[in-house]
């Protein structure tokens, strides 16, 4: 995920925006026209690796002196038990959930690369977001780098084995100053699109386990699942979901949304195309070649799967087997065309930043703009929309990245394009509806860095 967005600011009118909800939210309306709509260059700081202005470099964030429990080897493979419904009181169930979702997966060897690369895309590697398994009895972060549950707090009783069966939640907060210290005052808005990328992980390997994953945005759910722990973080919280055992271990009888006929979605082998998922080269110039055409029909599967329906993806496809070059959506379920003829003078206007085209579009296979309901969600939910339309549009932009890794490609979410020129090229409702992700899609050349895999 890099770069940053298109168009002068403007100011939303006091009809678009109600007063918020919440005493102390993160996401103040100004955001919507400072980091959606602005024309905001990359920050120097992004060539240097220093601090932004005014934020001073930190020390690695430390998780609390408490007591550690170690978790099972992450298995090579997910699936279902076919002897047991599956249940996060199973430990490897756990820990496959934890390391497929929020795991270190991969190594840069190379000096000067990015050493550590988890499961979901996080602008430079920074990784705001943290991953909080909150039980009945004890709250666990989440620590990818041992591969271990950290104790945060536990109940006055004292811990207890939680007995199979019992819900247990999956709560994600961000450390908004990880960010910062490379994007300053963009920060909030790529730590909202990382949260919901992660939020879109933790569904999917559920769904790939059998686990029953209900994913939730309510903001008093949130703050009650983190009030005994968050204070002491200082973190802000995002979303969670609520995880259930499994009625059967027979995948098969399970109920779900439908797919495009013959695609299973998630992919049988999912392990191993998240182990190979990457965002390409620090320079994103794909090879112009074709993608095969049972990617379009992955991305279909996917996004019918996303954990919210409230968004909208348009593909403007230029290289994929057996489909014609030309603008596609995706909406309520479904894949259709609506313009038959290539849209590479639609990428190139749309991904204008600073009056130049922010990526080598001519190279790549298809690029995809998720789009959300804003006008509606603001007057709803007021300034916490922008968090909520992160999740859903981050949720899917991960499954977007899972099904091109899928056929060897490399996704890469870049955050250079014009908001204003992509609603209205590509037909959006005008002031309802808002792109909030750009991915684009391609082959991706061999880079400078050597990659290995991470095994615990």
């Amino acid at each position: 995920m890099t770069g940053v967005t298109g168009q002068a600011p403007r100011s939303l009118t006091s009809d678009e925006v109600p007063q918020s909800r919440t005493a102390k939210a993160p996401f103040p309306p100004e955001l919507w026209a400072e980091a959606v709509y602005s024309r905001r260059a990359i920050p120097a700081t992004l060539a240097t690796g220093r601090p932004a202005p005014g934020q001073a470099e930190a020390e690695p964030d430390q998780l609390p002196d408490e007591p550690r429990r170690p978790l099972a080897s992450p298995p090579l493979h997910l699936a279902p038990s076919p002897d047991a419904p599956a249940d996060l009181s199973d430990p490897a169930v756990l820990a496959a959930l934890l390391h497929y979702s929020h795991g270190l997966l991969q190594h840069d060897l190379t000096p000067g690369g990015w050493p550590l690369h988890r499961a979901v895309a996080s602008a430079r590697c920074r990784y705001p977001s943290e991953l909080t398994l909150v039980t009945p009895n004890a709250s666990f972060r989440f620590d990818p780098l041992h591969h271990q549950l950290v104790l945060l707090h536990e109940s006055v009783t004292g811990h207890q084995e939680t007995e199979a069966g019992a819900t247990r939640f999956i709560v994600i907060t961000s450390r908004f100053a990880r960010t910062a210290r490379l994007y300053g005052d963009y920060a909030p808005r790529l730590c909202a699109q990382e949260a919901g990328m992660l939020l879109g992980a933790v569904h999917l390997v559920a769904a790939a386990l059998g686990l029953r994953a209900r994913p939730g945005q309510d903001q008093e759910t949130l703050n009650e699942l983190c009030a005994d722990w968050l204070p002491a973080t200082g973190e802000h919280p995002m979303g969670y979901l609520e995880i259930e055992r499994s009625a059967t271990a027979d995948p098969r009888t399970t109920t779900g949304p439908r797919h495009p006929a013959n695609r299973a979605w998630p992919p049988p082998e999912l392990a191993s195309v998240l182990r190979s998922r990457h965002s390409g080269a620090a320079i994103f110039d794909p090879e112009p070649a074709f993608a095969p055409g049972e990617l379009l029909t992955d991305l279909d599967a996917a996004l019918a799967a996303a954990p919210f329906g409230d968004f909208s993806c348009h593909l403007l496809v230029q290289r994929v087997t057996g489909f014609s070059p030309g603008h596609y959506v995706h909406s309520d379920g479904h894949l259709r065309q609506v313009r038959d003829r290539d849209p590479l003078a639609l990428l190139e206007q749309i991904g204008q930043t600073e009056g130049r085209v922010s990526m080598n579009f001519r190279s790549t296979a298809c690029t995809a703009h998720l789009a959300v309901g804003r006008g509606t969600a603001v007057a709803r939910h007021g300034d916490d929309a922008f968090r909520r339309l992160h999740l859903s549009a981050g949720a899917a932009a991960h499954l977007l990245c899972v099904a091109a890794a899928r056929h060897g490609l490399s996704a890469r979410i870049h955050n250079g394009y014009d908001a204003a020129t992509a609603e209205r090229l590509l037909g959006l409702a005008p002031g309802e509806e808002t792109v909030l992700f750009q991915v684009a899609i391609g082959a991706a050349r061999p880079g400078a860095a050597f990659r290995v895999p991470v095994v615990f």
